[in-house]
């Protein structure tokens, strides 16, 4: 596991490793709950069963925790994300909407699956630069997995810069949807499966487009 760079280790004995174990799953347990950081390390303490002297013991204070809850968390959504997207097989004569697909589908089941822990850590980050780097890097890891699938396309080369331009848009459009990086909830009347539906040919649309440009210019005159 990834801790961030703070002073705070995990312990090597038992009792206190399951001491500091509670505390940070009493911590994400409370922002997912409130949907912001919005309480007290009294709350925590009483939600863990771990005193106040126990938390000052392996935590500076509620900054501290809440990084390493964050740091925790990151690691977890990023091996879930890591081990769905290595399990997809795709036919090989499949179109490149079904490689849109199922990279669009994948994004929208893990950020779906983790809105509610991601909506208050995303709050932070506009104001916390450890927990803004370590999300950061966990966008950019869902990122070069939502590029593996679109570049094992063997129809055509697609560009780099496409690609990312292609996963940016559709990132955006699912975090709006579910309120990441806002303080309300999301709104809008259609289904998931449309919108995958309309993000996989928009992705599969404008990849194309671009291919078919990149070999008009190739060829020439």
């Amino acid at each position: 596991m990834t801790l961030p760079d703070t002073k705070s280790r995990e312990p090597k004995q038992a009792r206190s490793r399951q001491s500091f174990e509670k505390t940070v799953e009493a911590a994400l347990a409370l922002l997912e709950e409130r949907g912001n950081d919005e309480f007290t390390l009294a709350e925590v303490s009483a939600h863990a069963g771990v005193s106040i002297g126990s938390i000052y013991a392996r935590f500076q204070g509620k900054d501290e925790l809440i990084r390493v809850a964050h740091g925790r968390k990151m690691d977890d959504i990023d091996a879930v994300s890591g081990h769905l997207f290595e399990a997809l097989r795709l036919a090989p004569q499949a179109p490149l909407k079904s490689y849109a697909q199922e990279a669009v589908n994948l994004t929208i089941e893990i950020l779906r699956r983790y809105a509610d822990i991601l909506r208050p850590f995303m709050l932070r980050a506009t104001q916390d630069e450890t927990i803004s780097k370590r999300g950061a890097a966990s966008h950019a890891m869902l990122a070069a997995r939502f590029a593996g699938v679109l570049r094992a396309w063997p129809g055509g080369y697609l560009g780099q810069s496409d690609i990312d331009w292609s996963f940016n848009v559709a990132y955006s459009v699912v975090a709006r949807r579910l309120g990441l990086g806002s303080t309300t909830e999301g709104s809008g009347d259609v289904e998931w499966p449309d919108i995958a539906e309309k993000l996989s040919g928009m992705v599969a649309s404008y990849l194309l487009a671009e291919l078919d440009g990149s070999n008009r210019e190739s060829a020439g005159p």
